[in-house]
């Protein structure tokens, strides 16, 4: 048996809080630093991005038994999704804070300020891009899902899931490759 279909049962055997909690400690250990590396990118706020994975797990405690998702990561992740639109809509009139420094790597300081930079200009135009866009890539190159999986997360068909990724990346290719010349 694969480990998300295991995953999946355990998701399913979830009934309440006292008889299952570890089992909730389980898919939290095997699927919380991926919620965040997806919650990070919709966001791109520390804090905010932790703060999505613990409402995630809690919508999961409070919904399990209605889990219709065949993987359990593709489940999780479209509950953080589902939150953080959810919070946008919210917070459509307040004014972000900047965000956290880097910590500095061992290299040199014009490869780290290259770097830096290209990372900057990335994680901008990442941030640009359509909600849904942004989205599938992130599905697609953090998580590694097929496309049918992303599909069933965002409510479309397999095509559209393709397109949203080939647009997303053909994007982000194009703007850091002109920033590089």
């Amino acid at each position: 048996m694969k480990e998300n279909q295991v995953t999946f049962q355990l998701l399913l055997g979830i009934q309440s809080v006292k008889q299952n909690a570890k089992e909730l400690e389980t898919i939290y250990r095997q699927h919380a630093s991926a919620v965040y590396r997806f919650a990070w990118g919709l966001c791109g706020n520390q804090d905010e991005a932790e703060d999505l994975v613990s409402e995630t797990f809690v919508r999961l405690l409070i919904r399990a038994p209605r889990i219709r998702t065949r993987t359990a990561l593709a489940y999780l992740l479209a509950i953080a999704r589902n939150t953080y639109l959810t919070r946008l809509r919210k917070t459509a009139r307040e004014v972000p804070m900047a965000d956290k420094e880097f910590s500095a790597p061992e290299s040199s300081p014009v490869q780290w300020l290259d770097q830096r930079a290209r990372l900057e200009l990335t994680l901008r135009e990442l941030h640009k891009l359509p909600e849904g866009d942004r989205t599938a890539l992130l599905l697609r190159v953090d998580h590694n899902l097929p496309y049918d999986d992303i599909a069933s997360t965002l409510g479309i068909s397999v095509g559209a899931a393709k397109v949203r990724v080939h647009r997303a990346r053909a994007r982000l290719s194009s703007v850091v490759k002109s920033q590089g010349d």
